[in-house]
């Protein structure tokens, strides 16, 4: 890894961002020494048994570096720990004097999704009692620890790293927080000690030379590829001068360019053919007329289920020109500092490990995956979010005219193989005129046959490839005018399923339709219950059950319009599959007379029109 000049460190200080964090947020960026200096190094083995290696007090960089190796096991889990678990009374206590009495929750996210998320919802909470999660009472623990460290000195650090690849200077802002408090304060995903979230800025040479920013990339749940970036000139982001806005989630420091409420799910597992075949049935739906397709499936998927993520934006705001400015430390080596050593040194965990691969466990560090690989966005920042295979604004242009140039070659190439391929059709029905008459040559004749059939098949395609490169030569052309001029069209056009705060209309709902929507899947469980136990047509009464259940769905939720709609449409496609059913032959003998007779009036249509002629 190349050492940071002079000129990185000043591009890392002139484009520090901005973070802005949320009333009730319990922890802030912090330094790497000082979470070290009140860690403990354990080893989890694969007996289960856990080990402490380096106690409280006795860990630096360099001592967790070099214990590991020399100590390193195959198959063992390595983590840190900071925080002890407090008690419940202490936790209580906790909660009323810290800030967190300033959070003040919007409407729950069940009452904002459908009544199949909430029931998959029952599934996820049930499923942290089989899981490994962080002990309760830790993140409270892990607030205490952290607010006696910034008592006795405030300070807000951020990890730089610079990387020149394909044409661009990635600038990293990685920023190390003490906790994921994310389920115990804000009613999240999950818990888990230490966290590290990135920011990345990416610059490139205008055609003057001077460097400027040209798009960002946040770290954020729900989002991958071409959705993790933004234009630096979108007309939605916010900035200070040079120094982007950054929304964090509260508890769960996911970082978002614009303010709001945002509903990112996670994903059930094992629920990926149920999701395909109600996707299917959603899609049929919309061809029906009946709300909007939800386009193609995504391989991977399944039920997903949704939790709030508040990044308000009304917290506080660390950054140049705020109250509270940035420490910078850096993961890369300086011409007088080595990198720190626990950067390559350390692969295990930088918080407390519950014990299982499906756990609420803490996250490696910066540079590596738990599964020990290093991260895509440490050794490749820009194919992280697909800035790979666009280039820099100055290089546009030139990469568009090579780009022309090898469509000129196709398009010759193609003409030449169009030629070959006519000259061979041709020569193949010659040959076959020629043996038409011989008898003894009608296999030959049929072999022939076939092959002008491929030959032209092959010809149609050649054609179409090269009518195809003819489209794409000229839209080129008008696309070099186009950057000639400096347009590079919409800020979001590579955006597909960007991360966007919930609709106002969403956030509004009432206290009523959020009382519903807590208690509803439970009043369910116990309606059918009793259905069960007491009624003798069982499903008739569940019909009854799910249709009162739909109702007030679409009442709370001001959809009762969609909802007859729906019925409607749905009671018409039973009538008619029950009528086709019903009267199955005397249908199918007037759908046979009716063919008959459109066949009768085509032909004889046909024949007046000749004799008028």
């Amino acid at each position: 890894m190349e050492a940071l000049t002079p000129e990185d460190l000043a591009l890392l200080r002139r484009f520090e961002p901005v973070l802005i964090f949320n009333k009730g947020e319990q922890f802030y960026p912090m330094d790497v020494d000082r979470y070290l200096a009140g860690a403990l190094l354990c080893v989890r083995r694969p007996d289960s048994s856990v080990e402490t290696l380096i106690p409280r007090g006795k860990l630096t960089g360099e001592v967790l570096a070099q214990m590991l190796v020399r100590e390193t096991e195959p198959d063992a889990t390595y983590y840190l720990s900071v925080a002890d678990s407090v008690s419940a009374a202490e936790v209580r206590a906790f909660r009323r004097t810290s800030t967190l009495r300033e959070f003040r929750p919007g409407p729950g996210r069940l009452v904002r999704v459908g009544i199949s998320a909430r029931i998959f919802d029952v599934l996820f909470s049930l499923s942290l009692l089989l899981r490994g999660r962080a002990p309760g009472g830790l993140a409270a623990g892990a607030a205490e620890h952290y607010h006696a460290l910034q008592a006795r000195e405030e300070r807000y650090c951020y990890y730089g790293r610079v990387i020149r690849e394909h044409g661009y200077i990635a600038l990293q802002y990685w920023y190390f927080y003490a906790f994921n408090d994310w389920r115990a304060s804000f009613h999240g995903v999950n818990d888990h000690e230490a966290d590290w979230e990135n920011v990345i800025i990416y610059l490139a040479q205008d055609q003057q030379g001077a460097v400027q920013p040209y798009w960002l990339a946040y770290s954020a749940h729900d989002s991958d590829g071409d959705d993790l970036r933004r234009r630096w000139d979108d007309p939605g982001l916010e900035r200070t001068g040079e120094h982007a806005h950054v929304y964090a989630g509260a508890g769960s420091h996911a970082n978002y360019f614009f303010r709001g409420e945002y509903m990112p799910a996670v994903v059930v597992p094992y629920t990926e053919q149920l999701a395909r075949m109600q996707h299917a049935l959603v899609r049929f739906w919309a061809r029906l007329g009946q709300g909007d397709d939800p386009g193609p499936f995504r391989e991977g998927d399944g039920f997903r289920i949704p939790f709030v993520d508040y990044a308000r934006g009304d917290g506080l705001r660390i950054g140049p020109g705020e109250k509270r400015t940035w420490e910078m430390q850096v993961l890369q080596a300086t011409e007088n500092v080595p990198a720190p050593p626990w950067v390559d040194g350390y692969q295990g965990l930088w918080g407390f490990y519950t014990g299982g691969p499906l756990g609420e466990n803490a996250p490696p560090g910066p540079k590596y995956e738990r599964n020990g690989m290093q991260r895509l966005r440490w050794y490749d920042p820009t194919g992280w979010c697909g800035l790979d295979k666009v280039p820099p604004p100055a290089q546009a242009l030139d990469a568009l005219r090579e780009q022309q140039q090898r469509l000129r070659h196709e398009h010759d190439d193609l003409s030449q193989q169009c030629d070959e391929q006519a000259d061979r059709v041709a020569g193949l029905e010659l040959e076959a005129t020629a043996v038409s008459d011989a008898l003894s040559a009608r296999a030959r004749h049929d072999l022939l046959q076939e092959r002008i059939q491929k030959a032209r098949a092959e010809l149609e395609r050649l054609k179409a490839d090269r009518a195809a490169n003819e489209i794409a030569q000229e839209s080129c052309a008008i696309y070099a005018i186009r950057l000639a001029a400096g347009d590079f069209g919409d800020p979001r056009a590579h955006l597909h399923r960007p991360a966007l705060p919930s609709s106002t209309a969403d956030v509004r709902l009432g206290k009523i339709a959020a009382i519903w929507s807590a208690v509803s899947i439970g009043v369910l469980l116990l309606c059918f219950a009793a259905l069960a136990q007491f009624s003798h047509n069982l499903g008739s009464g569940a019909v009854v059950l799910f249709g009162v259940y739909g109702f007030f769905e679409a009442i709370f939720h001001r959809n009762l319009r969609r909802l007859i709609e729906r019925v409607t449409v749905a009671l018409a496609i039973f009538t008619v599959l029950l009528l086709v059913i019903t009267f199955f032959r005397p249908l199918l003998l007037a759908l046979v007379v009716l063919i008959g007779l459109f066949i009768i009036m085509e032909n004889v249509r046909e024949l007046l029109a000749q004799r008028v002629r």
